[in-house]
């Protein structure tokens, strides 16, 4: 049975690189199902390329491999890292962009998947002479351990701020994400934090001056100016309003740093 292949860069769709990496793939994977899962991550943006990865791959099914390629350091002496989380196979660049899939809780397996002749390769697209050779071998069933060594987990890059830390009054946390509604999704993964935020008093963001967070299920039941605390779709909670861009209100944009005081029942 032919394995997903999924693709997440920042090629954009104007150029023929997408279609190039496709082209790489079938001609040695022919019966591989290649999913777009992006290409317009904005150019080198680690971070939303990384979000976009943490929060879409609990919708693929078991052996589905992602191919991300957000790679300013290409060409480089940066690692090409082959990830075994939720029975599912990741190859990226270590530059940070696995951070957010790195904090989620289970099980691991992390390989230096470097190939020793990348020399061969263009040193300006390695997505189809690197990533898309290696994704394609996955794809045909050859297993990861011929396609690097394991490596500690704790030895590749990470994300500066990504994960979330608890303070004695509150929480420090990034905003992830911006969507076109203006919603700014933060690094706090609901099933960890919902309780947490709803169970406060008068959560606050703190700022010049303070502005009070409405923990609430849906946008609908914010008045107007409000701000919320919502439950999103992505996994994550997000700062929201009811009908207005959140993030120009706010003046957020893709991490920056918060903080939220929490007062405890």
């Amino acid at each position: 049975m032919p394995r997903h292949v999924v693709l997440l860069t920042d090629f954009g769709l104007a150029d023929p690189y997408v279609g190039q990496m496709k082209g790489a793939l079938t001609s040695r994977a022919p019966d591989a199902s290649i999913i777009d899962l992006s290409h317009q991550v904005e150019p080198y943006d680690i971070l939303q390329a990384g979000f976009y990865l943490a929060a879409s791959h609990a919708h693929f099914p078991p052996g589905a491999i992602f191919v991300s390629v957000v790679d300013p350091g290409v060409g480089g002496d940066r690692r090409i890292l082959l990830l075994e989380k939720f029975h599912q196979f990741f190859l990226a660049p270590d530059n940070g962009l696995l951070s957010l899939l790195m904090h989620q809780g289970g099980p691991s397996i992390l390989r230096d998947a470097t190939p020793a002749w990348r020399g061969q390769a263009s040193a300006t697209f390695h997505g189809r002479d690197l990533f898309a050779p290696l994704a394609a071998r996955l794809a045909l069933g050859e297993g990861p351990d011929a396609l690097g060594e394991k490596m500690n987990p704790h030895a590749l890059v990470r994300l500066p701020g990504s994960e979330p830390v608890r303070t004695e009054d509150g929480i420090e946390a990034m905003v992830l994400h911006v969507d076109r509604f203006g919603n700014c999704i933060l690094n706090l993964d609901s099933e960890t934090w919902e309780p947490v935020l709803f169970k406060a008093r008068n959560p606050v963001l703190a700022g010049p001056g303070e502005i009070r967070l409405h923990p609430v299920l849906t946008y609908e039941r914010l008045e107007k100016d409000q701000l919320g605390v919502i439950k999103g779709s992505q996994g994550y909670l997000e700062l929201a309003m009811n009908r207005e861009p959140a993030d120009k209100a706010l003046g957020l944009r893709p991490g920056h740093t918060l903080r939220i005081l929490l007062e405890k029942r």
